[in-house]
C-alpha cells in the first residue's frame, strides 16, 4: 500500500484557487426562523471546495472506507522491523486521517446548515461511525511503539530525515506511556468513543431541532416561536419586558425537560469517568489536561485566582450596572445582556460593516496577516456561512480541519456589535489554522486545546482597543458603549466561562464519588456559583438554575477553562501587539511562535515563546486590573454625564 502526504506548498496552491476577485457584498436582515433557501447565496460558505456534488463525497467515503481496515493488517507487529516501514506506517495512517477529517468537515458543514434534514444528518452520522473503526485500526501503534527502546528509534531518526519529522510525535508518545494500555484494551478504548458522545449529540439534537418553546411578542409586535438564537438575541435586546418574556420562555421551556438533560449529563460525566479509571488517572480533570500535556494546577489556579477577587471585579461590576440602570432591587438576569445605555442599543452594523472595521484594527498584525484575514473574510471565497437561518446550528464556531482546503466560518449574524466581534473572534480561529497548516505538517497541523482559544480573543482585543483609539473623549456615549463591551467581553469570556470551569470541576468530583448528577443537584450547584461569582446583589429568578442545560461545552471534556485562559493570554498579547515601539515586533513572534506552530511543541511552551507564561497567576491578576479600571473608566463617564 503506498500512501501520498499534502505539503504545506499544497495548501498554498489550494487556497489560491479560491480567491475572488472582488468583494462579495453581504447584507441581509437576519430571521432565525426564516428556510435556508431564503438567505442570499452570497452570505453562504460553499461546500463544494471540499467536494463539488454529495456524490463525491459517497465516491471518497467508500474509498476511505475501503482503505481504513489495511491499517492493521499492514502496520501490527512490524513497526519495529525497519526505520523505512515505520515511516510508511506512520504516513499512511496520517494521510488517512487527513482525507477523513476531510469527510467529516464536510458532513458536518452541510448538517449544520439545516439539521432537520435526514440525507445530510445520515452522512454526518455516517463519518461520526468511521471516526471510531479508524480509532480501533491504528489503536495498536502507541503499545507497539511503547515496546521499543526509545534509543533505537532515536537512532533511526538520526539516519532518516523524513522520520526525524516525527520527533515531538514520538516524544509525546513516550510521555504518555503511563497512562497508555495494552493494544487490547486500547483497541476497546478507541470502540467506545462514539457511545461515549452520545449524550452530547442527544443534546444537540434535542435543543437544537426537537425542542418548541413557546411563541412570544418578539420587537415588532409579532408573534413567533422562541429558538435558542432568538433567545441569544433578546436576552441583550433593548426591551426589558422582551428581555424577561425570552428569558422566562426560555428557561421554563429547559426546566421543563431538566430530569432528561441530567441524564444526557450524568451519561458524558461517566464516560469521563470511565476513561479516567481504565488509563490510570487520578481524576477526569487530570485525564482530561494530561494528554495536552497541560498541569492541572493552571485550571485550579485559574479558579482560585478569580474566586480571590470576586469583590472587587465581579460584585462591583453588579453594583455598577445597577447604577446606571437605576435598579433599586437586586440585579437579575433580564437586565445582565443588554447594553447598561440604552442609548446605543440601536446601532447596527452589517456584515460587512463588521469586516471594514475589523480589518483596521489587525493592521498591527501586519499585511500578510491582513490579506490573508481579507481573503477568508469575503464571502465570495466560500469560508464563511454569515446569517441564521431556521434549523441552522446556533452560535458561531471555526472549522480548521481541512487541512488543504480552508478554514470553514459559521456565524448567526445578527447585525450588532456584538455579532462583530464574533466575526473577529471566529477569524482568529481561521488564520491560527491557516498559519498552522501552512507551516507544519499534518501530523502537527492541529494545536491543542488550551491554545484554541487564543488567537480568537486576541482579534477580539485588536478590534476594541482601535475602536476606543479612534473614538474621541468628547463622544461619551460611543466610549460607554466600548467601555461595556469591553466589561462584557471579559465577563462573558473569562468570569463566565471560570464559574462554568468551576461547576464542570465540581460535578466531575462529586460524580467520582459515586453520586449520580440529578437535575436537583446540579440546579443547586449551578445556583449557588451564580450567587458566589455576582454576589449579593443578584438574584436568580425561578427557573435560572436550568441555565446549565443549555450549555453546549459542558458536554465537551473541561474545555470552557480555555476560553478564560485564551482571553487572558488574549490581552496580554493585543497590549504587546499594541505597543507603538516594540507592537510590530510583538505581531511577529506572535506569528511565528504561536499562529504558526500548531501542535509542534507543549502548548504551554508555544504560548510562552509568543510571550505569556500561564504557569503563574500575574497574567490573571494583570486581566483583573483591566477589568476593574475599566469599570471605574466607565463610572466616571457616566457620572460626568450626569451633571
Amino acid at each position: 500500500m503506498t500512501f501520498a502526504k499534502l505539503t504545506g506548498a499544497a495548501l498554498v496552491l489550494s487556497l489560491a484557487g479560491f480567491t475572488a476577485d472582488a468583494w462579495a457584498e453581504c447584507t441581509f436582515s437576519p430571521d432565525p426562523n426564516l428556510p435556508r433557501a431564503e438567505v442570499p447565496d452570497e452570505c453562504k460558505w460553499d461546500l463544494t471546495h471540499l467536494y463539488a456534488t454529495p456524490d463525491a463525497w459517497e465516491a471518497d467515503f467508500a474509498a476511505v472506507e475501503a482503505e481504513i481496515p489495511k491499517i492493521k493488517p499492514t502496520c501490527e507487529g512490524k513497526l519495529a522491523s525497519s526505520p523505512e516501514l515505520m515511516l510508511e506506517c506512520l504516513d499512511g495512517t496520517y494521510t488517512i486521517l487527513e482525507q477523513l477529517y476531510k469527510l467529516y468537515v464536510y458532513a458536518g458543514r452541510e448538517f449544520d446548515q439545516d439539521q432537520s434534514l435526514d440525507e445530510t444528518k445520515m452522512r454526518s452520522g455516517r463519518v461520526q461511525m468511521l471516526i471510531p473503526t479508524f480509532s480501533d485500526q491504528v489503536s495498536f501503534m502507541d503499545p507497539e511503539l511503547l515496546a521499543m527502546d526509545k534509543a533505537v528509534i532515536d537512532g533511526w531518526m538520526a539516519e532518516n530525515e523524513k522520520l526525524a519529522e516525527y520527533g515531538y510525535y514520538f516524544d509525546d508518545i513516550f510521555r504518555m506511556k503511563p497512562h497508555t494500555l495494552t493494544p487490547g484494551e486500547e483497541r476497546l478504548l478507541a470502540l467506545t468513543s462514539n457511545m461515549a458522545d452520545a449524550p452530547y449529540y442527544a443534546h444537540e439534537a434535542m435543543l437544537n431541532v426537537d425542542m418548541t418553546f413557546p411563541e412570544i411578542t418578539n420587537d415588532k409586535g409579532e408573534l413567533e416561536p422562541l429558538t435558542v438564537t432568538g433567545f441569544t438575541k433578546y436576552r441583550g435586546g433593548s426591551d426589558p419586558e422582551l428581555r424577561r418574556v425570552a428569558k422566562d420562555t426560555f428557561f421554563g421551556g429547559l426546566a421543563g425537560y431538566e430530569n432528561t438533560f441530567a441524564s444526557m449529563l450524568d451519561g458524558i460525566v461517566k464516560a469521563h469517568i470511565f476513561k479516567k479509571d481504565a488509563r490510570g488517572y487520578d481524576s477526569c480533570l487530570e485525564a482530561a489536561l494530561t494528554p495536552d500535556n497541560i498541569d492541572p494546577a493552571v485550571y485550579t489556579n485559574l479558579i482560585s485566582t478569580i474566586n480571590d477577587n470576586l469583590e472587587r471585579t465581579m460584585h462591583k461590576y453588579v453594583a455598577l450596572r445597577r447604577k446606571v440602570m437605576g435598579i433599586e432591587g437586586p440585579l437579575t438576569f433580564d437586565n445582565l445582556y443588554n447594553p447598561m445605555i440604552a442609548e446605543t442599543v440601536e446601532k447596527t452594523y452589517t456584515y460587512d460593516q463588521g469586516v471594514e472595521m475589523i480589518l483596521a484594527s489587525l493592521t498591527p498584525m501586519g499585511p500578510d496577516y491582513l490579506s490573508f484575514v481579507e481573503d477568508g473574510m469575503n464571502p465570495a471565497n466560500g469560508w464563511v456561512d454569515v446569517y441564521p437561518n431556521a434549523k441552522k446550528d446556533s452560535g458561531a464556531y471555526m472549522s480548521g480541519s481541512a487541512y488543504a482546503i480552508h478554514p470553514y466560518v459559521l456565524l448567526n449574524h445578527n447585525n450588532d456589535l456584538e455579532s462583530v466581534f464574533t466575526i473577529a473572534h471566529e477569524y482568529g480561529h481561521a488564520m491560527h489554522s491557516y498559519y498552522s497548516n501552512q507551516h507544519q505538517p499534518f501530523m502537527y497541523a492541529d494545536y491543542a486545546t488550551f491554545n484554541a482559544e487564543i488567537a480568537s480573543t486576541t482579534n477580539e482585543v485588536l478590534l476594541l482597543n482601535h475602536l476606543l483609539a479612534t473614538t474621541k473623549k468628547k463622544d461619551v456615549d460611543t466610549r460607554m458603549a466600548l467601555l461595556n463591551q469591553r466589561l462584557e467581553n471579559i465577563r462573558l469570556t473569562i468570569f463566565r466561562q471560570t464559574l462554568f470551569a468551576e461547576f464542570e470541576l465540581t460535578i466531575h468530583e462529586y460524580a467520582e464519588q459515586g453520586n449520580p448528577l440529578t437535575a436537583d443537584y446540579l440546579n443547586t450547584t449551578y445556583a449557588e456559583l451564580i450567587q458566589k461569582y455576582y454576589g449579593p446583589d443578584y438574584q436568580l429568578g425561578e427557573n435560572d438554575a436550568s441555565e446549565w442545560a443549555y450549555i453546549p461545552h459542558f458536554f465537551y471534556d473541561f474545555y470552557v477553562f480555555t476560553y478564560a485562559t485564551g482571553l487572558t493570554a488574549g490581552i496580554s498579547l493585543g497590549t504587546q501587539i499594541g505597543e507603538k515601539k516594540t507592537g510590530r515586533a510583538a505581531a511577529e513572534l506572535y506569528k511565528t511562535e504561536m499562529l504558526s506552530a500548531g501542535g509542534s511543541a507543549p502548548p504551554l511552551e508555544i504560548l510562552a515563546n509568543a510571550g505569556v507564561d500561564m504557569t503563574n497567576p500575574q497574567p490573571i491578576l494583570d486581566m483583573l486590573d483591566v477589568f476593574e479600571a475599566t469599570i471605574d473608566e466607565f463610572e466616571a463617564a457616566y457620572d460626568l454625564k450626569q451633571k
